[in-house]
């Protein structure tokens, strides 16, 4: 009876139990549920935090892009300026080194002609003083000299005027002269106030790129589908640095020392009009095919290409570099009011400008916004003119090198 009973409470805990057991399992799988939402929520909300955070170092970046583009191009026009103004200098002092000559010549004039009265006359005294005179370096004491004596001639009053404008012109060579070398060293100073205003500019935006790159990569992490697409970019950006390292091998087995393209020997361009540059001063663009510039801007150029390669597959693509005399001629005379530069004036005439393709030329597309975050490193800038509102024609594709 009593195993019966025992039989019966073990059979009736049994069955217990097992009703008890799928209520037990369920209310884990609930728990568990409510933690992987709680957790997703918080997941959820530091995403959010972190967007926001990119959006303002966005915001921050934009304004970057605007500054660095106007200080580079700002850089240029004092850079353009100095040299003006170096040129300037230098002129006037060759302009002060014929007046000195001039006025010495004149003086030597003036005292073989008081040698040669003395030595032809017996009155030795009074033109031995007037050539004491001479040699002084006072004409208007000579004059009245010689008038004394009553020797003075035409030809000797001609020597006279000869020395006074001689001397007139020396001392205005001279003011000029001081006034072009403060110009040249105030100029050659702001010149180098912009660049470092320009330098500190690119530096900071260098800085704000790569803080945009962490917080878009913690965003990225917060989610697996960003995780995927973190890496699938990763293996994009190893097979293209790959094909860029293989090609920046090729190219170095053809480039110069200066970073020139075979062909171009890096030339200074000095003295040649605008649109009349040698082509040895011309160096090809890589992935551009009959696209050049001047050597350090082909140079920049290529650089920042080959990091454009690495991100969008690709070299940038070029429409328009350097373009001669007789071309600028031709768009002037044929493209719309405004898009086309009075010839011989244009920077592309002097081998600093390009006009993309492949995307740039659209307004906020990827390549045209990488171009912003990124050119300023290289040198290169978008000119405030070509920008919507600009005060110029509305030029996205147009680019500039600064120096």
């Amino acid at each position: 009876m009593r195993r019966g009973l025992a039989g019966a409470l073990a059979i009736g805990l049994i069955a217990g139990l097992t009703l008890l057991s799928p209520v037990s399992a369920a209310a884990d799988s609930h728990r568990h549920l409510q933690r992987v939402r709680h957790h997703a929520a918080v997941l959820h909300a530091r995403e959010v935090r972190r967007a926001n955070r990119v959006a303002l170092a966005r915001q921050r970046l934009d304004r970057l892009d605007a500054q660095a583009n106007a200080a580079l191009s700002a850089y240029q026009s004092a850079r353009l300026a100095a040299d003006r103004a170096t040129a300037a200098s230098a002129a006037a002092r060759a302009a002060l080194a014929a007046a000195v000559q001039h006025t010495v010549a004149a003086r030597a004039r003036l005292a073989a002609m008081a040698t040669s009265v003395y030595q032809s006359s017996d009155a030795g005294g009074p033109l031995a003083d007037t050539l004491s005179l001479v040699q002084s370096g006072d004409p208007t004491q000579f004059l009245d000299g010689l008038q004394m004596l009553g020797q003075l001639g035409k030809t000797e009053q001609a020597a006279v005027d000869d020395l006074r404008l001689a001397e007139a012109q020396q001392h205005r060579s001279a003011e000029i002269a001081g006034a072009a070398a403060a110009t040249a060293v105030a100029t050659a100073r702001g010149a180098e106030i912009a660049k470092q205003h320009a330098a500190v500019l690119v530096h900071e935006q260098r800085s704000q790129v790569r803080h945009e790159r962490t917080l878009l990569a913690h965003t990225r992490a917060a989610s697996a589908a960003a995780n995927a697409e973190a890496n699938a970019l990763a293996r994009r950006i190893r097979r293209a640095e790959a094909r860029a390292a293989a090609i920046r091998a090729a190219e170095a087995r053809a480039v110069g020392a200066g970073g020139a393209v075979a062909g171009c020997d890096g030339s200074s361009v000095a003295g040649y009009p605008n649109g009349r540059l040698p082509t040895k001063a011309l160096c090809a663009l890589w992935g551009a095919p009959g696209q050049m510039l001047q050597a350090a801007a082909a140079a920049s150029f290529n650089r920042m290409s080959h990091a454009y390669a690495a991100a969008f597959d690709e070299p940038l693509c070029v429409t328009a570099s350097y373009r001669t005399y007789e071309h600028q001629v031709e768009l002037y005379a044929t493209m719309p009011a405004g898009y086309a530069a009075v010839p011989g004036t244009s920077n592309h005439g002097w081998g600093l400008a390009v006009d993309l393709c492949g995307g740039i030329q659209v307004d906020n597309s990827p390549e045209h916004n990488w171009l912003l975050d990124h050119a300023a490193a290289y040198g290169w800038f978008h000119p405030a003119w070509a920008m919507p509102g600009g005060g110029g024609p509305h030029e996205p594709w147009h680019w500039e090198f600064s120096g």
